[in-house]
């Protein structure tokens, strides 16, 4: 346990770029309509246009990654993300592998530049008995399931090398530091290489040579504005509003989550509760309230979303009768549930 918090964060541009990509592979779905609350949820939350573009914590993000693989039967979402980019899609990541002069210079300034896109990660590159490795690593430890995260990160990484280079790159291996999914057929396939689980690290593990191959489209000119941009673009410190996005998306997946005390979070989150209490505090947010506020989003959400009787709402959301649902929901939303549920579904 440390007293260190640890709150892992996306890009609001890097956010916009994923649901791009789930959109199409989730069209349809439940998980569609999910997606889009990914990018309006915030801007729903606060007319503030800096609100808008705050980040979002990476535990909100891979959650929704998660469990829309899950609800979608897509159990290889973060791959399938990853080759639905665009040759011509904007992004850092993209950008970077454009301008370079070589792979190993691209991926430096990969490392350096990386928390423009995500922090609470780490990424590094390492060189060892001819072998390089670009290794990815989440350090929130409040992310449990990282398996599709990792994918697409892992896999726009290596779609980028691979476009950069007119395919003279290639794969050793790639590892991944989480268990194995039922199948690795998807995994080997678009690697185009050996996919190792349970390993120590996650990592795409290549030649050391390969860092020296030239980029086809390099530019030292527009490679050296890039750079210049992106430095100005590092963040100089956490956003202290991300702990609290990030509560929220632990309150809604945390088992017995209604239930949950400010002392299981702190333990989730790496944290002592004292110095949780502390964050909160500084923040002006009541743990209790908060955890109170996310339950009436969701009974809003569900109330609207689904056709699950107001009782089987009132029992999903842990309250001992439905009278007491009621009654908390008035307080919230100063109408009943079914009031509520009535004026959702009624057309404009």
């Amino acid at each position: 346990m440390t007293a260190s918090l640890v709150v892992g964060a996306i890009s609001p541009e890097a956010t916009q770029l994923a649901a791009n990509r789930l959109g199409p592979l989730l069209r349809g779905s439940r998980c569609g309509e999910v997606v889009g609350e990914l990018v309006r949820e915030r801007t729903a939350r606060s007319g503030d246009s800096a609100f808008a573009r705050r980040k979002t914590s990476l535990l909100s993000f891979t959650s929704l990654l998660e469990i829309a693989a899950q609800e979608s039967g897509r159990t290889h979402l973060g791959l399938d993300m990853a080759e639905a980019d665009h040759p011509h899609e904007a992004g850092i990541v993209s950008d970077l592998f454009v301008y370079a002069s070589t792979v190993g210079q691209a991926l430096e300034d990969l490392v350096r530049f990386f928390p423009i896109i995500q922090t609470g990660t780490t990424v590094r590159l390492e060189r060892a008995h001819g072998m390089a490795r670009f290794i990815y690593s989440i350090q929130d430890p409040s992310i449990a399931e990282r398996l599709q995260d990792a994918a697409y990160t892992l896999g726009k990484v290596s779609r980028s090398l691979r476009r950069a280079t007119g395919d003279a790159w290639s794969l050793d291996q790639v590892t991944m530091a989480m268990r194995a999914p039922a199948s690795l057929q998807a995994y080997t396939r678009f690697f185009r290489a050996p996919v190792v689980f349970n390993a120590q690290a996650t990592a795409l593990c290549f030649s050391e040579a390969f860092l020296a191959l030239p980029i086809r489209t390099a530019n030292a000119q527009r490679y050296g504005r890039f750079c210049e941009g992106m430095a100005r673009a590092l963040p100089a410190r956490e956003d202290p509003g991300l702990l609290e996005d990030a509560l929220r998306a632990w309150l809604q997946h945390a088992p017995r989550k209604w239930d949950a005390t400010l002392e299981h979070a702190a333990a989730d989150f790496g944290i002592t509760p004292r110095t949780l209490q502390r964050r909160l505090r500084d923040l002006g947010i009541s743990f209790l309230d908060l955890r109170a506020q996310v339950r009436m989003e969701t009974a809003r959400r569900m109330l609207a979303g689904s056709r699950l009787p107001v009782t089987r709402i009132a029992e999903q959301l842990g309250f001992s009768e439905p009278s007491a649902f009621t009654r908390a929901f008035r307080i919230h939303a100063q109408q009943s549930p079914r009031a509520f549920r009535q004026a959702a579904l009624t057309p404009l």
